[in-house]
């Protein structure tokens, strides 16, 4: 569980990043760069809704490429290991605006590899986490169900839309080291993938 609040924690850092620091737009919430989008298309700002775009295509382009590696590498870590670099690279500050769209493959291929390989819960697709933690809620306190039944997994999603958010408020606070404060999440991923499986878990192994 904590491993994988700890990457949601990541995205929401990441995000807050691109969003005050490298553009204007998010690097994991594909659900706010496709407003974007469509309010860049409203306002006749036809490149900003193509920036925006791009981004979506890029996070499309990331999971393409962690399904590749996780159907050659069951585990998770060597995509973890490449997103750490991937990341580290925008740390240098030598990518300039090409930053966020690399950013955004790398929490794509996070989101992904997490998904199949550490918990069979999203770390960056934060609605759909609400609305999972809404539906395990309700069962609890509906005649005739077992209300223990999905309680861990109602804790997990808790923990993630909690370090998302915090993670979010230390991007906010990193922001003033502009693309270096990239460094943090860098250092986090790649200690993590050297972590025993214990430490780590592996959804893949327990479907």
């Amino acid at each position: 569980m904590l491993w994988a609040a700890l990457l949601a924690g990541i995205a929401g850092y990441v995000d807050a990043i691109c969003y005050l620091r490298l553009g204007g737009a998010f690097a994991a919430n594909m659900t706010g760069n496709l407003v974007e989008v469509g309010m860049g298309i409203a306002a006749r700002q036809w490149s900003w809704a193509a920036w925006c775009a791009s981004l979506i295509i890029a996070f499309l382009l990331g999971i393409l490429a962690a399904r590749l590696l996780l159907r050659t590498h069951r585990s998770p870590r060597l995509s973890l290991l490449i997103e750490a670099g991937v990341i580290a690279a925008a740390a240098s500050g030598k990518l300039g605006l090409a930053a966020v769209p690399v950013l955004a493959a790398a929490m794509a291929m996070q989101n992904e590899a997490v998904t199949h390989g550490v918990v069979a819960v999203n770390v960056a697709f934060i609605t759909g986490d609400i609305q999972r933690l809404g539906e395990r809620i309700v069962p609890g306190t509906m005649p005739g169900q077992q209300p223990r039944k999905h309680e861990g997994q109602r804790w997990l999603i808790l923990a993630i839309l909690v370090f998302y958010a915090a993670g979010a408020a230390i991007g906010t606070v990193a922001s003033g080291w502009d693309a270096p404060a990239l460094i943090l999440p860098a250092a986090v991923l790649a200690g993590g993938a050297l972590l025993p499986k214990r430490w780590t878990g592996s959804a893949a192994q327990r479907q």
